[in-house]
């Protein structure tokens, strides 16, 4: 018998690739297979006899087809001891598209209380998937902020093809840091200042039934898995599809399986498990204790041995092949087509904590923020200098204390100050030792007048609302 060997044809380098397959036909032969790559794809396939400097050559003269058609009957080469085939995909849709909703339609509800209909238009070019949406659900909407409910003018573009970053970039305090496969903003694991700072929405119940809710303009987004959209849980199945994209292209993959005799969020048993451990104060009064959780950020550390963790520090890994609960072997890369995928997990911080790859820096749509809360000033929001004074001409190593109780709230740890000064002099080698304590350098101009001087610490606001300021009145005296 003739053997058989392939080649993999490309889309486009660095492309994504399709799995193939040769095996034998139901009426006899053999029969080359492949993955359904979009709407306007046509596949020429093509043989050769050797490698070393190959000759392809047209199987024959019908081997291009519309979309619809993934197989084709191999006819025997003769003559050639083993013969490699490969399939041309030319015009292909990216394999990210083929996971985005085709139907969006509006709950009956949503409509009779006149929201907008839902809208979804996904394209692409050369580099990037772009997504546009009016950000309204599918799902019925229910209040449980004071923020209604609008349609918005989404436009996402995430990378086509991405690649691993030189570093990892901490994603967004506020904002969008990934979208759904239905075009709704997915957020951080934290809300805004206000009602309760920096908080853990999942954990203090300001979620709705599908876990989102409206922010400050009226934009429906997600701070947990979107169960009320995925595939309910049977307990006998395990469940593994791509539910959104984060902005640096990588996937946001749901693995699961139902649990015997639970219903709600209890019936999903998320299969990968985060590496961030609570503090153990955290864990007891506001976990476990049922306290409002405040400044989530500042309560975790990511812990390698963390038992059961299964992804790193992103909330992701890399994909390979896996085996199922099943027993079954998974090729999750050529499954998905990517080399690395975020996973959703049961704890923090659900989605994402730092990108991967490279996000781009449109960073997604709509306005950053959760239930409420605006950046603004904080008179008295610095409470000491140490030390307190200093002569001219000199250098110092200066801590500024914060109040911890300012209004409005202080950053998480994890934002630093874009500007400390005293006196209008500017601190420089700026650190946050911790959530109330900056550390700097303060050269004193020879020249500097003499007294005591103010205090201002800047910290960055979320994009397009400003900076945040805390002033302490005459806390450092020049002598």
């Amino acid at each position: 018998m003739t053997a058989l060997g392939l080649l993999l044809g490309l889309a486009k380098p660095p492309a994504q690739e399709y799995r193939l397959q040769i095996g034998q036909a139901d009426k006899g032969g053999h029969e080359l297979r492949w993955d359904n790559a979009g709407r306007q794809a046509r596949y020429t396939v093509e043989y050769a006899t050797g490698l070393a400097r190959p000759q392809w050559r047209l199987l024959s003269a019908g081997s291009a087809w519309p979309i619809d058609t993934t197989s084709f009957n191999l006819p025997l080469v003769v003559g050639a001891s083993t013969v490699f085939f490969r399939v041309k995909i030319e015009g292909v849709d990216p394999h990210q598209v083929r996971w985005f909703a085709t139907e969006i339609s509006p709950h009956p509800k949503n409509k009779s209380n006149g929201y907008p209909d839902p809208e979804l238009a996904v394209s692409f070019d050369d580099d990037s998937i772009i997504v546009e949406s009016n950000g309204i659900p599918t799902f019925e909407f229910v209040t449980t902020t004071p923020n209604g409910l609008r349609g918005q003018n989404f436009e996402w573009e995430i990378p086509r093809f991405p690649e691993p970053a030189d570093e990892l970039t901490q994603i967004p305090l506020l904002g969008t840091v990934a979208i759904t496969t239905a075009g709704l903003p997915i957020y951080g694991p934290n809300e805004a200042q206000i009602p309760h700072p920096y908080g853990d929405p999942y954990i203090n119940g300001i979620l709705d039934y599908c876990h989102g809710h409206t922010g400050g303009q009226a934009d429906y987004h997600f701070h947990f898995a979107p169960t009320c959209m995925f595939e309910a849980p049977d307990g006998t199945e395990e469940h593994y599809n791509i539910i959104g994209f984060a902005l640096d292209g990588y996937p946001i993959i749901a693995r699961y399986k139902g649990i015997h005799g639970e219903t709600g969020d209890e019936a999903f048993g998320w299969q990968e498990v985060s590496g961030y451990e609570p503090d153990a104060d955290y864990r007891e009064e506001v976990i476990d204790g049922g306290a409002n959780s405040t400044y989530a950020w500042d309560n975790y550390n990511y812990e390698a041995k963390r038992k059961g963790r299964t992804l790193d520090e992103c909330n992701g890994r890399a994909l390979g092949k896996v085996e199922l609960a099943s027993g079954a072997t998974f090729d999750e890369a050529s499954f998905f087509g990517f080399d690395y995928g975020y996973f959703v997990t049961a704890d923090f911080p659900y989605f994402l904590a730092k990108y991967h790859g490279t996000p781009n820096a449109a960073a997604g749509g709509g306005q950053p923020g959760g239930g409420g809360g605006q950046p603004g000033g904080g008179g008295d929001g610095v409470v000491r200098v140490t030390p307190g004074s200093g002569l001219v001409g000199k250098r110092l190593t200066v801590t500024v204390t914060l109040n911890g109780n300012a209004q409005p709230p202080l950053p998480p740890l994890q934002i630093r100050p874009s500007r400390v000064s005293i006196g209008g002099i500017d601190l420089t080698g700026l650190s946050r030792t911790s959530r109330t304590s900056i550390r700097g350098k303060l050269q004193i101009p020879a020249n500097a007048g003499k007294g005591k001087k103010d205090v201002t610490v800047i910290f960055p606001g979320p994009p397009g609302r400003g900076d945040v300021s805390f002033v302490g009145d005459d806390l450092f005296e020049v002598k």
